[in-house]
């Protein structure tokens, strides 16, 4: 009975193996499905679709052209100029199809001079933060940072657009400290400078504030003449005492101690008064010599208040300012942009701020 059941199971194995090598001459596995798949996508494909895979080689230049661009941009939209042909060894063959028209040129961002609100509204694809008939306020980023842009209109044409990176209210987005502004501006005015050449530079140089030093000199040298004053009357006031005390102890025996102990608290206002006079004159010292140190320095470094690089007539189709004001607490970095194409450059409210 054992040998039946053994010769049943080795009978039913050979079965199934010889099954399973039916299958495999029959139907294909994975891997030469995959392989196949792969020959067939590679049998059309051209040195031109090849190499139109390739990643674009984007320069730094062009970083500020597209400040911020929206998440939702189709991939198939080129927003580089078309790199030139030159940079490849190998020329594409000639497949005699059209060539593909060069990608559109965007003034700022994805935006063009002369658009609609309608059509910056579209353009940028998040609602606005605030709106008017003249200008479009939206909070966004650029290369990494906090900004508020605003685009105007003038005629419900785009003429303008202004990218403000700090805020002295912190309302829509946060402030700068003086270090923060500066290290920003040189990164950006680097960044534009690739991008459009050198810029024309202008810094507005302000004298040091001197101003506490003058009202503390001012006030030393009032507190000199007054103590000037006081202590005349202390030491008038000395002598007349110790007059009084000489004729009323005359003739005691321990005259010269009785007088002593009686001209102690005159003698010790006196001291006290030529002690402070000492300590406002020397504080009126020293506010001079500040004064000095300071005028010194401004002939020799003088401080910048406003630091502006402009590129007027950018690439022929506007006018590009780059500003950090630090006369205030609150330093102010911004970006002016604004069309400079003849019969753009329209009146009235150029400028918003």
């Amino acid at each position: 009975m054992d040998e039946f059941k053994w010769a049943w199971v080795l009978f039913v194995a050979a079965s199934v193996a010889v099954l399973v090598r039916v299958a495999l001459w029959f139907l294909p596995g994975p891997a030469i499905r995959h392989a196949d798949r792969v020959a067939r996508a590679a049998e059309p494909e051209t040195a031109e679709t090849a190499a139109s895979e390739l990643p674009d080689a984007a320069e730094p230049e062009a970083v500020l052209e597209d400040l911020a661009w929206p998440d939702d941009v189709p991939e198939t939209e080129e927003s580089w100029p078309p790199l030139d042909p030159g940079v490849w060894d190998d020329a594409a063959p000639d497949d005699g199809r059209e060539p593909a028209s060069p990608p559109e040129d965007y003034h700022f961002r994805r935006t063009r001079w002369g658009m609609t609100p309608a059509e910056v509204r579209e353009a940028e694809g998040i609602p606005a933060l605030r709106e008017t008939p003249e200008s479009l306020v939206y909070v966004t980023t650029t290369l990494e940072l906090p900004c508020r842009l605003t685009y105007g209109f003038t005629r419900d044409a785009l003429t303008r657009a202004h990218l403000a990176f700090s805020d002295p209210d912190g309302r829509d987005i946060p402030p700068l400290s003086m270090a923060q502004a500066q290290r920003r501006f040189l990164f950006l005015r680097e960044q534009l400078r690739r991008r459009y050449g050198e810029p024309v530079e202008h810094s507005v140089q302000v004298p040091r504030d001197v101003s506490a030093l003058r009202r503390r000199l001012q006030k030393q040298d009032e507190l000199t003449e007054q103590y000037d004053a006081e202590i005349a009357e202390a030491e008038a006031r000395l002598r007349s005492q110790r007059e009084r005390l000489q004729t009323r102890y005359a003739r005691w025996q321990r005259r010269d101690e009785l007088i002593a102990r009686g001209l102690a608290p005159y003698e010790r206002d006196l001291r006290d008064l030529k002690e402070w006079k000492q300590e406002a004159l020397e504080t009126a010292a020293q506010a001079r010599r500040l004064i000095q140190e300071n005028q010194a320095a401004d002939a020799r470094t003088p401080l910048v208040a406003v630091l502006s690089a402009r590129w007027p007539f950018a690439r022929e189709v506007q006018d590009i300012e780059l500003r950090l004001d630090q006369r205030r607490r609150v330093p102010r970095l911004e970006i002016r942009y604004r069309a400079a194409r003849p019969g753009m450059d329209l009146p009235g409210g150029m400028d918003e701020l």
